[in-house]
């Protein structure tokens, strides 16, 4: 399989059993991406990842025990948050990177999840709720360094500014037909920056 095809690059360290449960959780979300979660099946996944149903039976006992794996690969989230020395900057280059992500592969995967039965799980919830959290958590470190430097107001908010930055592109990327590209990036960007310098995202609390 050419790496173009598939929606996630996986890394694949280690072993013989590293490198099996990589291409079967690559080929899992392939198969997600080109036949949906009505279309996904461990027979399917067996075909192309080239290991047998049996290994993977083995290890995951049905699809949805198969998916909730692959959708808890790292290679699904984004880079680490920039740290350019400049609010500004990091803010821009974050939220650039997030448009990124949501019109490569990852976005793919997503899109497969929410107009399938799929998103109806509890466990898929779960993992897509955790993956968007874990996403917000490790981006709150740029608002604390500005701060610390007099970029923004203390107390501001972390949470409130990354939640402004974000929804414009997430709500394009969900709800809209209107293409979610890097100028939705960069105006959020600004006009973040801006509010968080005004104070708007200060909590007494």
């Amino acid at each position: 399989m050419a790496d173009d095809q598939s929606p996630v690059k996986a890394r694949r360290p280690g072993g013989r059993s590293a490198r099996v449960r990589a291409a079967v959780l690559e080929a899992t979300l392939v198969e997600l991406v080109e036949k949906g979660y009505a279309g996904l099946s461990v027979d399917g996944v067996a075909t192309r990842s080239g290991v047998h149903r049996t290994s993977i039976y083995r290890r995951w006992s049905n699809r949805e025990a198969l998916l909730v794996a692959a959708l808890e690969s790292p290679d699904l989230l984004m880079d680490h948050p920039p740290d350019t020395g400049s609010f500004d900057d990091d803010l821009r280059i974050y939220s650039e990177s997030a448009v990124e992500v949501l019109n490569g592969p990852p976005g793919a995967v997503l899109r497969a999840l929410l107009v399938s039965e799929a998103s109806s799980l509890e466990s898929v919830a779960r993992v897509i709720r955790n993956g968007f959290l874990t996403l917000r958590s490790s981006s709150l470190p740029m608002v604390e360094r500005a701060m610390v430097a007099g970029a923004v107001p203390v107390k501001t908010d972390a949470v409130d500014v990354m939640d402004h930055l974000l929804a414009p592109i997430y709500f394009r990327f969900l709800r809209s037909d209107e293409p979610v590209d890097v100028a939705v990036a960069t105006q959020g960007a600004a006009a973040t920056v801006v509010a968080a310098r005004a104070g708007v995202f200060v909590r007494d609390r």
